[in-house]
């Protein structure tokens, strides 16, 4: 039943502490009618609600796996990330949705330097620097797929070289560029600089350790430097995001888990 502005005006009136409302959880007070709710003056809230936002997989599979079975998990490949409403309800008893946990892995600091290193140009300092940095991390080959020792290869990188050539040479070295038809500048002992670096590293927490490679390529304008490119990463990305789907799916095995995003 619904009442008109007269009909509330006269209850109002005739009500010093204000008119119950949604079965007693609000007041109706004043003039123009205010709703004031009720929750915040009793023992308890009317429902649980809540963010639970995490940057571990182990926290959000716990979190969600321990209240919500039946309640579906969202999962953003694209972004490494898993979200859920564990209010959500269904297409009958829909729920508010204030209840929900997200969880969005973060890159570790080793996947970070390799994604900023990829189509970079770097001097022969700042070569020497990230071959010094993460060259725990790092194994190298040359072009002839010999492996090469850590300590030789930034010596070479060190010691590195330009040497004119006059040649009509047409063939392009992994380590030369052409200048001109008569004229070439080729890196002196190209043997000793890798061709290709890989790359041992957990991508995202709580991923598998895998082997990213890169390929290593020496520019002689203005002097040496080395661009970095690596190889096949749309498919290493793809088959990372494939993990974190598994991982999730396999960790909530009685959670309906879906590919995608849900906005309530």
């Amino acid at each position: 039943m619904s009442l008109t502005k007269e009909a509330l005006q006269h209850i109002e009136a005739s009500h010093k502490t204000g008119t119950e409302a949604a079965d007693g959880h609000a007041l109706l007070v004043g003039d123009n009618f205010t709703v004031v709710d009720m929750e915040k003056y009793q023992d308890h809230r009317r429902r649980f609600r809540g963010k639970f936002q995490t940057q571990g997989l182990k926290d959000f599979m716990a979190y969600v796996g321990n209240r919500q079975a039946d309640a579906p998990v969202f999962i953003d490949r694209d972004a490494m990330a898993a979200s859920s409403y564990l209010d959500i309800g269904d297409v009958t008893l829909p729920g508010h949705c204030d209840h929900s946990a997200t969880l969005r892995l973060p890159k570790t600091p080793e996947f970070t330097a390799y994604l900023q290193a990829n189509d970079s140009t770097l001097d022969q300092e700042e070569m020497v620097e990230l071959v010094e940095d993460w060259g725990h991390l790092l194994a190298f080959e040359n072009s002839k797929g010999e492996p090469l020792e850590r300590g030789k290869v930034i010596h070479a990188f060190r010691k590195v070289s330009l040497e004119d050539l006059t040649s009509i040479d047409s063939e392009k070295q992994e380590h030369s560029s052409r200048v001109g038809v008569m004229n070439s500048v080729t890196v002196k002992n190209a043997e000793r600089l890798p061709a290709v670096i890989y790359w041992k590293l957990v991508p995202y927490e709580g991923l598998a350790e895998r082997t990213l490679a890169m390929r290593v390529s020496s520019k002689t304008k203005g002097g040496p430097s080395f661009g970095l490119r690596a190889i096949a990463l749309d498919a290493a990305r793809e088959e990372i995001a494939a993990e974190f789907a598994k991982l999730v799916t396999d960790g909530l095995p009685e959670s309906e888990c879906l590919l995608g995003i849900f906005n309530p």
